[in-house]
């Protein structure tokens, strides 16, 4: 026996009320958990126990066995009136008020336990039974075991709170009781085989304590077996066997579904019943559904393949038919497998299965497609189909085209609906597993607008998937746009493939198409927009548990580019490294040279510039020849120039720019840039005018940087303050921090600290980019505070006067630019001081500096 303290306190509140009812099938320990607690009650109170049997549908045999038990734990103490036995030649009623009137008179109440109480059917007993419930609380309160809710009037207790419940849920054994259980028994499992077994019983008593005491699990499985096929099965009539054996081959049923397999048109109310009768079959979902216990699924699978066959062949394909009608297309693939019919499984894929290979169930699907035999694969262009597929999950990415090419040449003399059907799979397939993963954007946008034309021309019924298709092709398309440098319509067809593919339930091209409008966020300069989109992927990937996806990938390379110009390092590196591990090891050519310029990006941050160059002509030397994508050639020659122009190479950029138009934003800035280091400034100052006026912030706001040091250079300060506010008011909604570092930091800091003697305070955050630049972190109330500085805040105090920033004051100190700054803000506070100036004079004049 083990000990389960919440079920007995369960208990213990229950007697105190009319009734408490254990109700469950068999073996979920029903009887061990009364017979345990009223062991462990006895001395607090009387218990009585009777075990009903099929004798007891008799009054007399009931109320004369009920008599005993009372007498024999105790509860009738002597000199009390009771009756002796049951009620004879139908005298039931004045015999009830005999004995209602005998319980009055109890000293103590006592606890009444009817074990197995579905044994009692007879109207005459239940209705006696039923009439006391209640009226006799004071004095008799009573556990009813049983296996099924009895016909007693239960409703009115549940309605009053005089009824405690508890059911096989509750009965179930939870990890650490099944522990003890099997310590108990010298069968003690290691964490992860306990769990396993836990969920594989679903906590049931006797399948714990049948794996307990067997060391072969084939042993253990049979007598499982055994246990619930004579339990459960000889008590039911044949219609109820044979509803049973046949509707247990799939994981879930309902009643279209039993109707379908079975032939019947019961299946509702037989569901319904074998739930009321805690037959191993309970309620999963929204209601329709029910589901058997896995133990009891698999026993009934296994004594039905051996009495019918050929049975579980016709049933599971019975099941993928109905399955394929309503629309899940992995259950009526899996069951089409299982009854191996093969061109089945391969027309039920072409119709409405390739969806799921870009769905949470892709390793399933995947796994259903490899039992199709190799030798089939070549047979019809469906099965093709299936091949093309199975080479794309092994990463045979070469073969792929091979197969498709194969399966087309398999549609000569099949009819119209068959060759559009089948076409229009392989088209799919090409777009995304082809013509995307090499990189022909050119290519690659045709081929998505012949198929948006040709899934036009056809209809649900010929292609039930064509919701899905369309979504998939629209989201290629605005990749191909994307990547072809068409801002405008790349962004109208990335809003309609989000859309189409929310409405067609294809959660994987929704969160793609949001990771590719927060990359083209990122390439217009709008970090806000972009990180917006991050988000809204980041969470449909979250609710599906898609995080780590390919379809997530652009966003997390969005991510990095959005943290790399808001100037967080550390956190730039980590998108980047989530971006790669998402993208795989195949990513297709675009994202893989997006990432690759990433890295670029980021090493030319850290002033390695060598290191950058030698990264990115690595990066072109892996782009290969098959792909055309003019954004990521913008893209290769932008960071080219911020390389070149790192290196103090101006020229180059020239060259490079040369004739080009039209130009975006960034390049018109880089092209500023080289013309300012080669002194021609009326160029410059034109695409500079142009880049300050844009849409795209992030340019325009080194543009603003730039006048404000061409302004300063030429000793026009007012100009230079303005030219530097307006960096500083475009920079601060979007958190653009990275121009101001990477500009020429030295003098951007020498004009920053003038600048802040003009700003007024704004508050205490200290956050803004003002504030970062000059390692100000200003206070709204400067009023000195007591207490002499720390050791730590003296070591900050002496790099005060200097021109470093908080972040390189880290760095020397060895410490978090956190900690630095908080030890700012200390000093701030203790020498009376807004401002890092007026905390260097303060120091100077009280002898700390």
């Amino acid at each position: 026996m083990i000990w389960r303290a919440r079920l007995a306190e369960t208990l213990d509140t229950g007697v105190r009320r009319a009734a408490t009812t254990i109700c469950a099938g068999p073996g979920w320990g029903k009887t061990a958990l009364a017979a345990s607690w009223a062991a462990a009650r006895s001395m607090s109170g009387p218990v009585a126990w009777l075990t009903a049997g099929a004798q007891h549908n008799q009054p007399y045999a009931f109320w004369s066995d009920l008599i005993l038990a009372l007498r024999t734990a105790g509860a009738i103490p002597s000199g009390l009136p009771f009756p002796d036995a049951g009620p004879r030649n139908g005298d039931e009623p004045a015999f009830r008020r005999e004995f209602g009137a005998a319980v009055t008179g109890l000293t103590t109440p006592v606890a009444v336990v009817l074990d197995d109480l579905h044994e009692i059917t007879d109207p005459r007993v239940l209705n006696g039974l039923g009439g006391m419930l209640g009226h006799l609380a004071e004095r008799m309160r009573f556990v009813l075991i049983t296996r099924r809710e009895p016909a007693l009037p239960l409703h009115r207790l549940r309605a009053a709170g005089d009824l405690t419940e508890i059911h096989a849920g509750d009965l179930a054994f939870r990890a650490d009781e099944a522990a003890a259980l099997l310590a108990g028994r010298g069968r003690g499992r290691s964490p992860e085989a306990l769990a396993a077994l836990v969920r594989r019983t679903e906590g049931w008593a006797a399948g714990l304590r049948l794996a307990a005491d067997s060391t072969d699990p084939a042993a253990a499985d049979e007598d499982v077996e055994e246990y619930l096929l004579r339990e459960v099965l000889p008590g039911q009539d044949d219609e109820v066997r044979r509803f049973l054996l046949r509707t247990s081959i799939p994981d879930r049923i309902c009643a279209e579904l039993a109707d379908a397999i079975t032939g019947g048109h019961d299946g509702r109310r037989m569901l319904e019943e074998l739930t009321r009768a805690n037959l191993f079959v309970k309620r999963s979902g929204d209601g329709r559904w029910y589901r058997y216990h896995p133990l009891f699924r698999s026993a009934l699978r296994r004594r039905a393949a051996l009495r019918w066959p050929e049975a579980p062949r016709r049933l599971h394909l019975a099941a993928a038919h109905w399955y394929e009608k309503n629309g899940n297309a992995l259950a009526a693939i899996t069951h089409a497998a299982a009854g191996e019919d093969w061109e089945l499984t391969a027309r039920i894929v072409v119709r409405r299965g390739l969806p799921l290979f870009v769905s949470a169930d892709l390793a399933q699907f995947v796994g259903v497609l490899r039992r199709i035999p190799p030798e089939m694969l070549p047979a019809t262009a469906e099965l093709a189909v299936c091949a093309v597929l199975l080479a794309y999950a092994r990463g045979d990415l070469v073969g792929v085209q091979r197969r498709i090419t194969a399966a087309r040449a398999m549609l000569a003399g099949r009819g119209d609906i068959a060759r559009s059907e089948i076409g229009a799979a392989l088209s799919v397939l090409e777009s995304a597993a082809v013509i995307r993963w090499q990189g022909d954007m050119p290519y690659l946008h045709q081929a998505a607008t012949d198929l948006l034309t040709e899934l036009a021309g056809l209809t649900w019924d010929q292609s039930p998937a064509l919701l899905q298709y369309r979504a998939m092709t629209l989201n290629q398309k605005a990749a191909a746009m994307l990547w072809s440098g068409r801002f405008d319509h790349a962004d109208r067809y990335l809003w309609a493939a989000a859309t189409a593919a929310r409405t067609a339930d294809v959660p994987y091209f929704e969160i793609n198409s949001y990771a590719l409008l927060s990359q083209l966020a990122v390439f217009q300069g709008s970090l806000r927009e972009a990180a917006e989109h991050v988000a809204t992927a980041r969470g449909i990937a979250r609710r599906i548990d898609a995080e780590g996806r390919a379809a997530i990938g652009p966003a997390y390379l969005a991510e990095a580019l959005i943290e790399s110009e808001r100037g967080r390092e550390p956190e730039a590196e980590e998108a980047l490294r989530r971006a790669l591990r998402a993208l795989g090891e195949l990513p297709e050519a675009a994202q893989a040279m997006m990432a690759g310029l990433v890295r670029v990006r980021l090493t030319l941050d850290r002033g390695e510039v060598s290191g950058a160059r030698a990264l990115l002509t690595q990066l072109r030397a892996e782009a290969g020849p098959l792909l055309i994508a003019p954004q990521v050639d913008r893209l290769f020659d932008l960071a080219a120039a911020e390389i070149r122009l790192a290196m103090g190479d101006p020229h180059a950029v020239l060259s490079r720019y040369a004739g080009r138009s039209p130009l975006s934003a960034a390049e018109q800035l880089c092209l500023a840039r080289a013309h300012l280091a080669t002194g021609d400034l009326g160029i410059a100052e034109i695409l500079l005018a142009r880049v300050r006026d844009g849409a795209d912030r992030i340019s325009a706001v080194g543009a603003w940087i730039f006048t404000a040091l061409t302004a300063d250079a030429q000793g026009r300060s007012s100009v230079a303050s303005d030219a530097l506010g307006h960096a500083l008011a475009a920079a601060e909604p979007e958190r653009i921090r990275r121009p101001f570092h990477r500009f020429d930091a030295q003098r951007v800091l020498v004009l920053a600290e003038r600048q802040q003697w003009l700003t007024e305070l704004r508050g205490a955050a200290g956050d803004g980019v003002l504030a970062e630049i000059t390692g100000e972190l200003p206070l709204v109330s400067a009023a000195a505070q007591s207490g002499p500085l720390s050791e730590r805040e003296v070591d900050v105090l002496q790099y005060l006067p200097t021109v470093l920033t908080a972040a390189e004051i880290a760095e020397n100190l060895g410490i978090s630019v956190n900690t630095v700054k908080a030890h700012m803000r200390s000093i701030y506070r203790k020498l009376g001081a807004a401002r890092r100036r007026e905390a260097v004079i303060q120091a100077r004049q009280s002898g700390l500096l």
